[in-house]
């Protein structure tokens, strides 16, 4: 089968969206895989052959000359590189105010009107031949065009996967580009052959507000061995985005593991992220002797990382707004915290679902008041035989119910009953 997976960032390992599909499709030897993006980022993962970019930038620069836009390569032409900064990505992390606004009002724009849609890229497609189309429901124009031109123009069926709960994030903004966005939902899922959702919440929200059948999907785990001693001072790692205020539950966990080394150290604290670091993030988050912040790894070698450690973290913020944010969301960090053979440490606020999960697996330390985390960081430092009943009883359930070949099998599944449909 043919698959096209279509997304703003490139499917990147190091990042959420294309660790998700590595994760989902890797292994998948009847299958032939394709991407279509938009930011100006290089690739890098096992699955895909082929991809096709379409960026702000190049759309900026070929608007007089719209048969030139986008750019076509294969794994072999990658260049691993970092791309041009200007791009979406760029502008949402540098610019900010009305300016910011603006100026991702008129990069919406610019896909919506379509012009990019030029002889190349509809060979481009045309040689994918794609049987299945799967993207993110996420509804920027780019998406959006794009999976409308091809439901229209082949036989190829699209699935959506709900991963955010962006409906409500854009309808609540307050900002024209929110209000058009929010508009586009409900064709959306119309012209959707299948929708996914990565967490109980988010299926049940969605169906209720869209009327179709969300069927669950979440990140399968390739199940390691627990750990059997535990390090001296003890580790505590969190890899994933700083993003939603994640940077200032870690900062308070930062500060509280200083102030437990202060007659000697006990514990310390690593974090890897590919999120755009300020010098006020850096400052709070690099503490001489109890934490230290790292720039993004390959995903085998954070998940390395992750098996050397002895406690590894899943945050979220506590600020209202944060929380209306990712109330449904089911962070891929929860899996790839369960596959790591150590101990897992949640903290977020009562009622989210990457808090009310996790509370659900004997051995997890969950904390959902940030007033009580200095105290639970103290319970673990001072008796540590806490972690290996933690990181077994992690595995097992891990075992029982994420095991990757059975949701690999599972999709795949899908997939064939989709196109034969």
């Amino acid at each position: 089968m043919n698959i096209l997976v279509i997304s703003n960032a490139a499917w990147d390992d190091k990042n959420s969206s294309g660790n998700t599909y590595s994760n989902l499709f890797g292994g998948w030897e009847d299958a032939t895989f394709h991407s279509m993006y938009s930011r100006e980022q290089p690739p890098d993962n096992n699955c895909c052959s082929t991809y096709f970019c379409v960026s702000p930038f190049n759309l900026v620069k070929n608007i007089l000359t719209p048969w030139r836009a986008g750019v076509e390569f294969s794994n072999k032409d990658v260049d691993r590189h970092e791309g041009s900064a200007q791009s979406e990505q760029y502008v949402k992390n540098e610019v900010g105010g009305v300016l910011k606004r603006v100026i991702l009002l008129l990069i919406d724009l610019l896909y919506l009107s379509g012009f990019w849609l030029n002889k190349k890229t509809k060979d481009y497609i045309e040689r994918c031949n794609p049987d299945i189309v799967m993207m993110t429901g996420i509804s920027e124009a780019y998406r959006f065009v794009l999976s409308n031109y091809i439901k229209k123009n082949t036989k190829a069926k699209l699935i959506t996967y709900i991963v955010d709960d962006t409906y409500n994030t854009e309808k609540n903004s307050g900002t024209f580009l929110g209000y058009l966005r929010s508009k586009r939902y409900k064709k959306l899922f119309r012209m959707s052959d299948k929708v996914y959702g990565i967490s109980k919440e988010m299926c049940k929200a969605y169906e209720k507000e869209f009327g179709c059948k969300v069927s669950l999907l979440t990140k399968g785990c390739r199940l390691n061995t627990p750990k059997n001693y535990v390090n001296n001072p003890l580790q505590f790692v969190y890899a994933g985005n700083l993003l939603y205020g994640r940077d200032e539950v870690l900062s308070v966990i930062a500060k509280c593991l200083d102030d437990i080394n202060r007659d000697s150290k006990k514990a310390e604290l690593s974090i890897y992220t590919n999120t755009n670091i300020t010098s006020k993030i850096s400052k709070s988050l690099n503490i001489d002797g109890s934490s230290t912040l790292y720039s993004a790894r390959p995903y085998d070698e954070i998940m390395g990382v992750m098996r050397r450690a002895d406690v590894v973290l899943h945050v979220e913020s506590f600020e209202p707004e944060q929380i209306k944010l990712v109330r449904y969301s089911f962070s891929t960090k929860i899996t790839d915290c369960m596959q790591s053979g150590s101990a897992m440490m949640v903290i977020g606020p009562k009622g989210i679902a990457s808090v009310e999960y996790p509370r659900k697996i004997d051995g997890v330390f969950v904390v959902d008041d940030l007033s009580l985390i200095g105290t639970t960081l103290r319970e673990i430092v001072k008796d540590p035989h806490q972690i290996d009943k933690g990181a077994n009883c992690l595995s097992e359930f891990a075992k029982r119910y994420h095991d990757l070949s059975v949701v690999r099998n599972k999709l795949h599944l899908d997939f064939q009953n989709i196109i034969a449909s």
